[in-house]
């Protein structure tokens, strides 16, 4: 009897109401966000402006938090300046278009932005270091588990020569477009009177590799980087992938910046994990180098190379039957995948 009493009294505890909590959201004054990049290779380049806030994935970015009507300038240390042009459709980007203004290594550059209230916010001069080149692109296939949700991938990889001068720093950017199917896959097409039943339902989709894949040389200097990954490459369908590897110089501020961006990003939210704090970045209010903004100007060097990947090495049947048809969603590729375009990338 007690021992029917006491699982009685479990099930009663298991199947309590629970009463929601609502938690208090804490209040904090807008910062200005500023995401900018130049380069050495020819404009555009884009300077976004943004307010921190409250902003809901999936939803159009708040309009609240767009800056509009701010003046951008970048001047260079000999004196050299543009004045960036706000984009009418998308009014947070500031685009440089100016084609004699090119980022150029050696030089350091400042961004300087006037916001509509007057405020004014200067960035800490960011020297352009030059960059190695890649040596070589590669790709190795690895098998995923289709049955978790885990597609097949490419692992892309990188070689290089670190310079013998010590101080280098990396950044490694990817992306590749890969095929998709939708409804079915083409091989295996329903049949129709009408002829082929869906003209978008294959497409090629581009994917992106996370922006805070950085190295230092302190321990590697002067010596190869070899088989360096720097980005897997999701396979959904078979087809030729098509990737290419930007690799950027940075400064060693730079270098800290992502690596603790980084750090935030894969925190796994346990009890042991450090407080999310702001990171700092490299852009302060003028006159006041206590009042910071939120983001990061850089300047860099980009050595880029690109990859065709075949794909004619994996068996169709068998890549079929294992997956169970797992990432051939119903509808089109509209419906489905965003960024999505019909034939391969031109000029590859």
């Amino acid at each position: 009897m007690n021992r029917r009493l006491s699982l009685i009294l479990l099930l009663l505890l298991l199947t309590a109401c629970v009463e929601e909590v609502r938690l208090p959201i804490r209040q904090v004054q807008p910062r200005l966000v500023v995401e900018g990049l130049i380069t050495d290779e020819a404009p555009p380049y884009p300077v976004k402006l943004t307010l921190s806030g409250t902003y809901a994935s999936g939803s159009a970015f708040p309009e609240e938090l767009i800056i509009n009507g701010a003046v951008v300038t970048i001047t260079d240390n000999t004196d050299q300046a543009v004045t960036l042009e706000q984009d009418p459709l998308q009014p947070s980007y500031y685009w440089v278009r100016d084609p004699a203004f090119r980022g150029k290594p050696g030089r350091h550059y400042t961004l300087k932005v006037l916001l509509p209230d007057g405020t004014v916010y200067v960035s800490t001069p960011e020297l352009l270091a030059p960059v190695a080149p890649m040596d070589k692109i590669d790709a190795t296939f690895r098998q995923g588990m289709g049955s978790l949700g885990q597609p097949d991938s490419y692992n892309i990889l990188i070689d290089t020569k670190d310079p013998a001068t010590p101080g280098d720093y990396y950044r490694w950017s990817t992306y590749s477009y890969v095929p998709r199917w939708a409804s079915f896959d083409p091989q295996h097409p329903p049949i129709t009177p009408f002829g082929s039943p869906c003209s978008t339902c294959s497409c090629w989709v581009p994917y992106y590799s996370q922006l805070t894949n950085v190295l230092s040389d302190a321990l590697i200097n002067g010596n190869r980087i070899s088989g360096r990954s720097v980005f897997n490459s999701p396979v959904y369908a078979i087809g030729k992938q098509y990737v290419e590897v930007r690799q950027y110089s940075l400064t060693r501020s730079a270098f800290q910046y992502w690596t603790h961006f980084e750090e935030q990003r894969i925190r796994t939210g346990s009890l042991f994990d450090p407080q999310p704090a702001s990171i700092e970045g490299n852009i302060h209010q003028q006159g006041d180098s206590t009042v910071l903004a939120l983001g990061y100007f850089g300047a860099s060097a980009v050595s880029r190379q690109r990859l065709i990947i075949p794909g004619d090495t994996i068996n169709y049947n068998k890549f079929l039957n294992r997956l169970n048809k797992a990432f051939i969603p119903p509808g089109n590729c509209q419906s489905n995948f965003s960024q999505f375009q019909l034939g391969p990338p031109v000029g590859w």
